[in-house]
């Protein structure tokens, strides 16, 4: 049996790499790097896989670029204080970042994929959308696991 956390970073790793083909639209050179800095973003989701109550929470990242390249690392860090690690990509305005939540207590694990666009000369993200991918196997959905969709919204700190 696989342990959950190596079944999430399989499932993290390819979610990544499909959103990384999907908002590969263009060169990176001629664009600049408008998600690199300090961000507050609220999201929502649901509570658990195929719960109809959500629940909304506030997160702050750390963006830094790998060089000039607009891609890199992003460290989240929850109301409670729990910091994880996470990987973001950007092509033109369209961002997207992933990273999986932390589990505590009864709550069930999930990667979180986020998608936007940058506005307001990078100063917010209006309308984002995120697609949790719980850890909880489905053999009748195609990525094999529940999935569910929530939203975000986000704010430059600095």
């Amino acid at each position: 049996m696989i342990p959950r956390v190596n079944k999430s970073r399989k499932l993290l790793t390819s979610v990544m790499a499909i959103v990384g083909m999907l908002l590969a639209v263009g060169p990176s050179a001629i664009a600049s790097n408008e998600l690199q800095g300090q961000w507050t973003l609220t999201i929502t989701i649901p509570e658990s896989p195929n719960s109809s109550t959500t629940r909304a929470f506030t997160v702050t990242l750390g963006v830094s670029p790998r060089g000039t390249s607009l891609h890199g690392r992003v460290t989240i860090t929850n109301e409670f204080g729990q910091t994880v690690s996470g990987a973001w990509r950007q092509a033109g305005k369209q961002v997207s970042i992933a990273y999986e939540l932390p589990c505590p207590g009864d709550r069930p694990c999930a990667s979180l994929i986020l998608m936007g666009k940058v506005k307001g000369g990078g100063a917010r993200i209006k309308k984002g959308t995120v697609i949790v991918m719980w850890d909880t196997s489905n053999d009748r959905n195609p990525a094999l696991y529940d999935t569910s969709n929530g939203s975000f919204t986000g704010a430059r700190v600095q």
